[in-house]
């Protein structure tokens, strides 16, 4: 049975969006997904508190991982309580609704140097955006080898093939395939093979179901739809079967 890991999840609430993690593990239920890695908004003044509860209450089925803003002067401490203090596993990160290139070394390295050295993955919004556009992934990727840094939406719109030529060329960058349509997702798993194309949703702003769904569209092998939905993440995780 494959080992399904959904690696893009909000959890809480902001403007025009909210999700409990019971919502979200009803959602899994129905499609049949194993575990989900939340993080809250980033809109405003959020936190990590919900995140925390929806592990709490579902250990078995929740991954959190934390998200910060880098202009806050406490950005590696709330890295490090996270990860040391309640079990974290990742740290999200929105440089477009933050307000900040992901490449600005005064603000991201600490966050990068201290991820390296708690030994977790940096998931990164990646649509294509002017401060998080695939050159700026592949800056980080280049400065911080040790940090495994997924980009989510992979550069969709108009950076798709930036992103998997960089995503070729640097071992440790990921494209995630939230919110992404099946040809650009196709052409990514063809080009960069299974292992560097990762599984996620972006829920509750998507049709959980469809974002399910369209993954059986992007390839008709076993082993490669294995990689894809979980295999791959659950290894940068280092979860057991």
């Amino acid at each position: 049975m494959t080992f399904i890991i959904d690696a893009h999840n909000h959890i809480g609430q902001r403007a025009g969006a909210a999700q409990s993690g019971p919502e979200l593990v009803a959602k899994m239920d129905t499609a049949g997904v194993r575990h989900a890695v939340v993080f809250p908004f980033v809109e405003g003044n959020f936190t990590n508190q919900g995140p925390k509860e929806a592990y709490e209450a579902c250990p078995d089925r929740i991954i959190p991982y934390c998200a910060v803003n880098p202009w806050q002067p406490d950005a590696v401490d709330e890295l490090r309580r996270c990860v040391k203090g309640w079990g974290f596993k990742g740290l999200k990160l929105h440089p477009t609704i933050n307000g900040f290139h992901l490449s600005d070394p005064k603000l991201v390295n600490p966050l990068f140097e201290e991820a390296g050295d708690l030994g977790i993955p940096i998931i990164v919004h990646g649509a294509s955006d002017l401060y998080n556009s695939p050159p700026e992934f592949a800056e980080m990727a280049r400065r911080f080898p040790r940090v495994r840094l997924l980009m989510a939406h992979m550069g969709f719109f108009w950076s798709v093939d930036q992103a998997i030529a960089y995503a070729k060329a640097l071992p440790n960058l990921y494209l995630e395939t939230s919110r992404v349509p099946v040809f650009e997702i196709a052409t990514a798993i063809r080009e960069l093979g299974p292992g560097k194309v990762i599984w996620g949703t972006d829920s509750p702003f998507v049709d959980y179901e469809w974002e399910f769904r369209k993954m059986e569209r992007c390839t008709t092998d076993p082993a490669v739809y294995d990689l894809l939905m979980g295999d791959t993440l659950a290894e940068i995780l280092g979860l057991a079967r």
